[in-house]
């Protein structure tokens, strides 16, 4: 791997420039094209950037292994973590962690919130290190398609944190739609219970001082300048769309993750949304979105809708008077059946109602499992030992691109087509939301 060295300063530079025409750069380190190295033969060096909450987390996941720094811009969220890890380093700022352990790191795991994973994994990618970014991979629509190809360019390997993807119940919906044990599938619905945060509300007003573990200005990050008030973090950042991407980005790669890969979604020719309230600002009450799907790969065109907040899903027909409706859930209606997934992650699939399921012949297991686990499977590839990780942005961007694309609709109040190639919208109200503005800091 090439260690061409560049400053703090350096790298601020060339990211200013990128950032004055409204897009951060993906070539900051253009002059030394790095590329990530399997380790084979010790402990993987893991620097992690977001260490409280689902950081703290993520960071744990991987104690196995040597982690050389922690980056966090609150440190009082992030105390237990610093406190678990007295041999690494600890930063408030990634780019400084990154410049300054450049030579130590192999891998990078990026767990802040949604508008920090882009220019963090951008970062980490463009010198060369393997990465691990919790879902959604992005923010926006473009970055994902970025960062697709920004992991294609340095050769790294790379995981989204959709741990369902690594379930058995998500490969037991692939095998059984692929063995046509419901007959084809032409709509699905995905709900979700989320919010469970302050959404549709105003901008708060009231000035607070900010407290003194907490940089707010590295908090913000690429986000527009605001006064510090606590209904933004450490958790209610969700429901804020210059920080988050409201239900869809917390569950939306989760719930979508089986109908997207089982079907072969892709991407979605048009996208319209229902929404329940909101703003430009705080994401809505509830939504309503549909996807419309073209035929593909013998399947045919399927409509998929998601729902979440107060929009419930209508009750299927299917289910036995006597059973609750699962609070998150999928639902894939077939031409022969119908499967039932009660949980975000698609855990346990079932035909419904439950007579179906105890006269069905289930289908043989065709898909091979993962091994221990999501996380390991990360691991595994940074060794050689997979040839991929199963949610590789190869796979997660597009998904992650699914998702965001519910948020175009949702903000933008509008339908559209949707010209995957080129990435854009046939109507301009949708069409500025597929990126977005970076503030320098």
């Amino acid at each position: 791997m090439s260690r061409t060295k560049m400053s703090r300063r350096q790298f601020l530079a060339a990211a200013g420039a990128g950032l004055a025409a409204g897009a951060l750069p993906v070539n900051a380190f253009a002059k030394s094209v790095r590329t990530g190295e399997l380790v084979t033969n010790r402990k993987i060096n893991i620097a992690c950037i977001g260490c409280g909450g689902k950081g703290a987390d993520d960071v744990n996941q991987f104690s196995g292994e040597n982690i050389v720094g922690l980056c966090d811009v609150d440190y009082s969220n992030a105390a237990g973590t610093f406190s678990a890890h007295p041999e690494a380093k600890i930063f408030r700022d990634y780019r400084d962690m990154l410049i300054q352990l450049d030579s130590q790191i192999d891998a990078v795991v990026v767990s802040t919130p949604d508008h920090t994973h882009f220019p963090a994994a951008m970062m980490a990618m463009e010198l060369g290190k393997h990465v691990y970014v919790q879902k959604p991979i992005s923010h926006t629509v473009k970055e994902a398609r970025l960062m697709l190809e920004a992991a294609r360019k340095h050769k790294v390997i790379t995981q989204m944190g959709n741990q369902g993807h690594s379930n058995e119940g998500t490969r037991l919906v692939k095998e059984w739609i692929e063995a046509g044990l419901i007959g084809d599938v032409r709509e699905v619905h995905l709900w979700t219970n989320r919010p469970v945060w302050p959404q549709n509300i105003p901008q708060p007003e009231e000035q607070m001082a900010v407290p003194p573990t907490l940089d707010w200005n590295r908090w913000l990050g690429v986000a527009p300048w605001r006064p510090y008030n606590s209904a933004y973090l450490p958790f209610n950042w969700r429901g804020w769309w210059e920080y988050g991407c409201g239900a869809i980005g917390d569950m939306g790669c989760h719930t979508m993750d089986a109908s997207f890969w089982a079907l072969s979604l892709g991407a979605p020719k048009r996208v319209s949304a229902h929404v329940e309230g909101g703003s430009e600002l705080s994401c809505p009450a509830g939504s309503i979105v549909t996807y419309e799907f073209p035929s593909r790969k013998g399947m045919p065109a399927v409509t998929v809708k998601w729902f979440d907040g107060i929009c419930k899903p209508p009750r299927p027909k299917e289910l036995e008077e006597d059973r609750e409706m699962p609070g998150s859930g999928q639902l894939y209606f077939g031409s022969k059946g119908v499967i039932m997934d009660g949980n975000d992650y698609c855990d346990s699939p079932r035909l419904i109602p439950e007579s179906a399921m105890k006269n069905a012949k289930r289908p043989p297991k065709t898909l091979p499992r993962v091994k221990g686990g999501h996380y390991q499977n990360w691991l595994d590839g940074i060794r050689g030992r997979v040839e991929a990780p199963v949610s590789n942005f190869e796979y997660a961007s597009p998904l992650t691109e699914m998702a965001l694309l519910g948020n175009v609709a949702i903000r933008s109040g509008v339908a559209f087509n949707w010209d995957t190639k080129n990435l854009r919208c046939d109507n301009p109200a949708a069409q500025k939301y597929i990126d977005k503005v970076y503030r320098s800091f």
